[in-house]
């Protein structure tokens, strides 16, 4: 089980028509944001830093999730209690599809709690704690992976509010960009403050150990493909194979290593040192 954090910020009821009215200046505000980051000296008060914005722009449900390098993952979160206690309690990270998103994608990723409209393949667990989630008033929002190729560790932020899928669309038409900036600058400060998230504050439980199935040459080497960006059809003219045959691998990868997604399955497989890009 990964360990969680829960730092203050209360959630809030989202009026979609306050929210509109309110003074934004997208460039004032970013610049703000880094004036109060540099200023932070531990953690606490950088994520305190990032509330404020984030709130400011409609964010009501907000979580920051970091991977260590013992596998255990540690989150900053404005969810209430009875949510953290039921996430920890039924494991809910071995299935959370907001930390499949932040592994397997590096660009800023919408959803929709209640319809389960996601970019990957939701199993019936995970689409059932989306519903679940969705009673803390995170109806729709982004997932803003904050991840680098070069460290493979989970790393991303939820920001989710009360809006209809319609409403947050238009809402956040042209302010996507300077929500993504402003996470990665909250991101970088946090991992520039304390790169390891040991704090005294903060409690992590160890990461159960998993054990995989090993892949064979073949599969090994689809996923190696994949990882650079190939599609099937290519991946079967390099490997001098059928479409079929690199199907068929790639779906033995998605088994042995219990991912959903083939991306899922690339990034399970670099950690576990199955292969190296």
């Amino acid at each position: 089980m990964a360990g969680l954090i829960k730092e203050q910020g209360k959630p809030q009821v989202c009026n979609f028509a306050g929210m509109t009215g309110m003074s934004v200046n997208p460039q004032n505000d970013l610049f703000d944001l880094l004036n109060a980051l540099n200023s932070t000296l531990n953690v606490a008060d950088a994520w305190q830093a990032g509330l404020v914005f984030f709130q400011k722009y409609g964010g009501t449900q907000i979580s920051y999730a970091r991977g260590r390098p013992d596998g255990s993952i540690a989150f900053l979160t404005t969810v209430p209690d009875w949510w953290i206690n039921r996430y920890l309690e039924n494991d809910y990270v071995t299935l959370d599809p907001f930390a499949d998103i932040s592994r397997a994608y590096f660009t800023p990723t919408r959803f929709d709690t209640r319809s389960g409209t996601f970019p990957i393949s939701l199993s019936e667990p995970a689409t059932q704690m989306l519903r679940e989630y969705s009673e803390t008033g995170a109806n729709a929002g982004f997932v803003i992976p904050t991840m680098t190729p070069s460290t493979l560790q989970i790393s991303g932020f939820n920001i989710a509010n009360a809006m209809s899928p319609q409403e947050f669309s238009q809402f956040y038409r042209d302010r996507e960009n300077v929500l993504v900036l402003a996470a990665h600058a909250v991101h970088h400060r946090c991992q520039a403050l304390d790169p390891q998230l040991s704090q005294p504050e903060i409690h992590l439980a160890s990461q159960k150990d998993i054990h995989y199935a090993p892949l064979s040459t073949r599969e090994r080497e689809c996923l190696l493909w994949l990882c650079k960006g190939l599609r099937n059809d290519a991946i079967a003219e390099r490997m001098g194979i059928s479409r079929v045959t690199v199907e068929m691998h790639l779906r033995n990868c998605r088994t042995k290593l219990d991912a959903r997604t083939r991306e899922q399955a690339v990034v399970t497989a670099i950690k576990q040192g199955f292969i190296t890009p």
